[in-house]
């Protein structure tokens, strides 16, 4: 890779990435905790975890706390479709109780080094089965996305303070 950020945006998937000095495993951590989500959210929508419940491997379902102007305040359940520690995690969204839609967000995580991660983050929505709200994807656009990313290496940068550190940090 000869550039340490880019957006690819495709018919229906993006995907940004950027270098974080960071050690993959603090990132994976981090991700890995959806009390942490709301801190990358660069959509305006998502508002909080509704447990404390880390995400341990495919198959977890964790709630988040969303808002937005299609069904106001509710929560949306991710089923956890990807799950490789140190290396990939990923959601797909869906209504509680039922199926994912079709869309999934994933991190994608490539060491460099003890102390520096590139970090990919991707959103598709190319199986996408809610044809009425198709129109209105993607939620976020390549900007946001990168976005994210800079939101995570902010989190997990040399400046956090205690404070700022993850929530996984302080339950281990």
């Amino acid at each position: 890779m000869t550039r340490d950020r880019w957006v690819r945006e495709n018919p229906r998937s993006l995907e940004a990435g950027r270098v974080i000095d960071a050690p993959v495993g603090d990132i994976f951590r981090f991700l890995s905790d959806p009390r942490n989500h709301a801190r990358l959210d660069t959509s305006g929508m998502v508002r909080g975890a509704a447990s404390d419940a880390v995400i341990t491997g495919v198959g977890d379902v964790f709630v988040m706390n969303i808002c937005n102007e299609f069904k106001g305040e509710h929560q949306d359940e991710n089923h956890v479709v990807t799950f490789e520690p140190g290396r990939a995690i990923g959601w797909a969204p869906a209504e509680p109780g039922a199926v994912p839609a079709g869309h999934t967000w994933t991190w994608h995580l490539e060491p460099l080094g003890a102390d520096r991660t590139l970090v990919r983050h991707a959103y598709d929505w190319s199986r996408f089965t809610h044809l009425a709200m198709l129109q209105h994807l993607p939620v976020i656009d390549g900007r946001q996305l990168q976005e994210s990313i800079d939101r995570l290496a902010a989190a997990l940068g040399p400046a956090r303070t205690q404070d700022q550190t993850d929530h996984t940090e302080r339950t281990r």
